[in-house]
């Protein structure tokens, strides 16, 4: 028995619609190429100027979450995390090799910092360093401190002192507080913690630690204005301003 004409015209609808929904969906997932290249992508511009050129940076430390140590979550000997209110740059964000990592810390009481140091009121430079290896009674250095994975605190590792201290800070010693305030300190980023009553703001200059491009985890080490000490993890990516930006980052106007 043959196929009538109308039968025929319902299988040529139905293919036709099957065709359709292949075209609007795409392949199927065994059928989906794998995208291969460069992390990288620089367009050439024509008129030869900088903002001709749109340079896209893949940045895979905003997906990397940092190490997990004894101290990089609070419990133990990391009795107040919470003091370190904030950083920058944010989790996973860039950062210039000649720029600067920030971190904000706050108290009831002036955090410390080590015993005499001498801090430069007007901008908060560190012009003279204090007793850096002086030790709180939790037998960590009392001193701020910033360390690079994986030479951690807890492995024993380099330390980074701060550049900058501006805000209020504790630079007496255990049993004889003297405490002082500088200033030049910047805006807390939005996505800081609540503060109380005493903020400062430390800063590492991200050439005097030796940074070169790539990426890295980060721990802060630090203790409170009751001498509690607070640890916090991050990572951070560090890169070379291409010749079209300043040390700000901007691109020029023209």
């Amino acid at each position: 028995m043959g196929i009538n004409t109308g039968a025929l015209y319902i299988i040529f609808i139905m293919l036709a619609i099957a065709g359709f929904g292949y075209l609007i969906s795409g392949p199927t997932p065994s059928e989906t190429p794998i995208l291969t290249g460069p992390e990288v992508a620089l367009t050439a511009g024509k008129s030869g100027n900088a903002q001709s050129n749109l340079q896209l940076y893949n940045f895979n430390g905003a997906t990397i979450t940092p190490p997990i140590t004894s101290l990089c979550s609070k419990g133990g000997a990391n009795v107040h995390p919470e003091a370190l209110i904030a950083y920058a740059p944010s989790q996973g964000s860039g950062v210039s090799s000649q720029g600067q990592i920030d971190l904000w810390v706050t108290d009831t009481q002036q955090p410390y910092i080590a015993p005499g140091e001498q801090i430069t009121k007007s901008t908060g430079a560190v012009k003279a360093a204090g007793d850096r290896t002086a030790t709180a009674p939790d037998t960590y250095r009392i001193e701020p401190q910033l360390f690079i994975f994986p030479q951690t605190m807890e492995k024993g590792g380099k330390q980074y002192y701060p550049d900058f201290v501006r805000g209020d800070y504790n630079n007496g010693t255990v049993t004889t507080p003297a405490t002082g305030v500088s200033y030049g300190a910047d805006l807390l980023p939005t996505y800081a913690l609540p503060t109380s009553n005493y903020v400062v703001e430390y800063v590492w200059n991200v050439a005097n630690i030796g940074l070169t491009d790539a990426d890295y985890n980060i721990e802060f080490v630090v203790h409170d204005g009751h001498l509690k000490l607070g640890v916090r993890c991050m990572t951070i990516r560090v890169y070379t301003p291409s010749d079209a930006q300043d040390q700000q980052n901007q691109l020029p106007l023209q």
